[in-house]
């Protein structure tokens, strides 16, 4: 992103960041992926949803500039044929921005259930994508075994998604798993637990 910021500054361009996956989690504050490149000052326009890292609200937000915000508030048409979001949510999303801005509990803890979580899987042998992302995907190569993989998970009380082609490439199907910041060690060490039986009882 740093060297996406260089030439946008080399060139007169825009640099525009979907944070989605981001925001919430990424940075020492979780001012996400600007902040985990050192670039905050350096990104035009920064947009994102309430749908995932924020919580699961629906609705997402663009920010940026006065003056590019109040062009997308002429101009950009998902917007303008959107409809407002719900009072409550949109409430519930300002308090979860309050929350970040407070303390960063939450992701310090968010952090470390997602590295117990990696070095369990991994520990049991499963192939995990290897980063400091809280949304985890376990490969398995083979799509039927990933379907099969997620329903067995779930007749054991945990929810996962079998994810195959055309979401990711072929021959590369996957577990996805997301961490929490509301897990406990608990919770985790019982996925870890049931991940390993499946393992065993479809030979993986």
């Amino acid at each position: 992103l740093g060297a996406i910021c260089d030439l946008a500054d080399q060139y007169g361009a825009l640099v525009m960041v979907d944070d989605s996956h981001a925001v919430g989690f990424l940075g020492k504050r979780g001012r996400g992926t600007p902040e985990f490149h050192n670039v905050t000052g350096r990104v035009d326009a920064l947009t994102g949803t309430l749908g995932k890292a924020l919580g699961g609200a629906s609705g997402g937000y663009a920010s940026g500039r006065r003056e590019i915000i109040e062009m997308l508030r002429q101009r950009s048409r998902p917007y303008l044929f959107s409809n407002s979001l719900a009072p409550p949510i949109a409430a519930a999303s300002l308090k979860v921005l309050e929350l970040l801005s407070a303390s960063t509990a939450f992701r310090d803890r968010l952090e470390a259930n997602t590295r117990f979580f990696r070095e369990g899987m991994a520990g049991i042998g499963f192939n995990v994508l290897p980063g400091t992302h809280p949304i985890v995907p376990i490969l398995l190569g083979d799509a039927a075994l990933a379907a099969r993989f997620a329903d067995a998970m779930l007749q054991k009380g945990v929810y996962v998604v079998g994810f195959s082609y055309p979401v990711v490439p072929k021959g590369k199907a996957r577990i996805r798993t997301q961490i929490s910041a509301a897990h406990s060690r608990a919770d985790l060490e019982f996925a870890i637990a049931k991940f390993a039986e499946v393992k065993t009882e479809l030979g993986v």
